[in-house]
């Protein structure tokens, strides 16, 4: 990934120098480059919350609801999900369990096989019984998943 922003920043510095002699123009592209660098690293959710199969099977058995994130940190949703997740996760309060399995990581991918995960981002949900009861892909309906981890029964 910083490759690939050096790159960008090179090539925009030799392309503004040549064309336009300026400083100026070099530094409004290094700054930009350095704004949505920050935003890129502020926003992605980062590794995953478990580090095998076991812990998400323990977590499915604690007998409370969880609702299971299969994201990627490259992925331009996920990021924009992200919030939306946090703040569901902070309006559960303990009622319900948010786990984040990163895709691009070995546990992830084996927890996509798994369940049968092949996009992202992807939300499944699992009641208090371990039971799957929603299941939902690209940008979540935050209201309908909180409604289906709250549910009764």
């Amino acid at each position: 990934m910083w490759i690939i922003g050096i790159l960008v920043l090179g090539v925009g510095g030799i392309f503004a120098w040549d064309h336009r002699r300026s400083w100026k123009a070099v530094a409004s592209i290094a700054l930009v480059f350095f704004v949505l660098s920050a935003g890129y690293w502020t926003a992605r959710t980062g590794p995953s919350d478990i580090a095998s199969i076991a812990e998400v099977d323990a977590v499915l058995a604690s007998g409370s609801p969880v609702v299971l994130q299969l994201y990627s940190d490259t992925c331009t949703l996920c990021i924009i999900a992200k919030r939306s997740v946090d703040g569901m996760e902070a309006d559960f309060d303990g009622l319900a369990e948010v786990l984040r399995v990163n895709a691009d990581d070995p546990i992830g991918r084996a927890v996509s096989r798994r369940y049968g995960l092949s996009y992202v981002p992807t939300f499944v949900v699992f009641s208090a019984d371990g039971r799957e009861v929603h299941r939902e892909t690209g940008l979540p309906d935050i209201e309908r998943i909180k409604r289906a981890a709250l549910a009764p029964g």
